[in-house]
């Protein structure tokens, strides 16, 4: 065999499974995102109204702008957002966490033996912010906007040009940048932990009953310690932002509690927690499936 047969043969080795991770993260979202984009849409409004009446929510976005412009406001956005995501999201959340694993020396493995699932998550996190930034403003804007408009032509004519417009598209970079990392190492560590509780070896098969239980339980620590954070991000990206945008995070944390307390950062959990369940009975198969295939055999934690 030649040398460049050989390098064809490696080529097609290394890029098969990452196509394959690409082709099934993409098939997920068109699967899930009708529903994924009602959950969000109404968590979304809940946190920037603080009015946790959902039917009343979805008659006056119904009655205000019709179905699509009312009660999936953003879904443009939320495809454009959710199709890139699920492209390269799912090799991240595979080869990563494999690639943290071989370089990191066996002493630390063995200190800290979720280190490469933190490690992982905090890599996915700042890529993800930084390139979806711009795409979950305008959506956020598009969600909790009072009246049907161009968002983009809006954003431009209001912030005065280039510069202002590309800071506008920002806002909110940095609470995103944290949410995204206490989310993504959240999510990581507690879906790696509850689906190999249940394992008797890396290379089981999760059964129907416990992918569920799998999506539950690592749904309720998502809910409890992210909810905050997001809810925080939505009042720096919704349309109404003017009081809190030029604010630091602990100042707008601190804002927020003073005025409307601790449950106003849990307002849309119902939804949130639907949301991240609906997600995760569609991704924890998914991940199991992927990562038995692809990634490497880990211990339980």
């Amino acid at each position: 065999m030649s040398e460049t047969t050989q390098w064809i043969c490696k080529g097609k080795e290394i890029l098969k499974p990452i196509f394959e991770t690409q082709i099934i993260g993409v098939s997920r979202a068109v699967l899930g995102l009708p529903m994924d984009h009602f959950f969000d849409r109404f968590k979304t409004l809940i946190q920037a109204s603080q009015n946790n009446n959902f039917k009343q929510l979805f008659f006056e976005s119904y009655q205000r702008n019709g179905i699509f412009r009312g009660i999936f406001a953003g879904f443009s956005s939320q495809i454009s957002i959710q199709l890139f995501k699920q492209y390269y999201r799912w090799p991240m959340m595979i080869f990563i966490p494999k690639f943290y694993m071989e370089i990191l020396p066996l002493k630390i493995k063995e200190a800290a033996p979720a280190l490469h699932k933190g490690l992982a998550g905090i890599t996915i996190a700042l890529f993800e912010s930084i390139v979806t930034c711009p795409f979950e403003r305008v959506k956020c804007q598009l969600m909790t906007q009072q009246q049907s408009k161009s968002v983009v032509k809006y954003m431009w004519q209001h912030d005065g040009g280039i510069k202002g417009f590309t800071r506008d598209l920002f806002t909110g970079m940095e609470v995103m940048v944290l949410k995204q990392v206490v989310s993504w190492t959240n999510y990581l560590y507690w879906d790696h932990r509850v689906r190999y509780y249940f394992k008797e070896r890396p290379s089981q098969k999760l059964t129907v009953q416990e992918i569920v239980l799998c999506s539950i339980l690592t749904a309720i620590p998502n809910i409890i310690i992210v909810q905050p954070f997001d809810m925080i991000k939505t009042q720096f990206q919704m349309e109404n932002n003017h009081q809190i945008k030029h604010l630091s995070i602990w100042n707008a944390f601190k804002k927020v509690y003073l005025e409307k307390g601790i449950p106003s950062f849990y307002a849309g959990w119902q939804m949130r927690f639907f949301q991240f369940l609906f997600q995760a009975l569609l991704t924890t198969p998914v991940m199991d499936y992927l990562e038995r295939q692809h990634g490497i055999p880990l211990e339980v934690l």
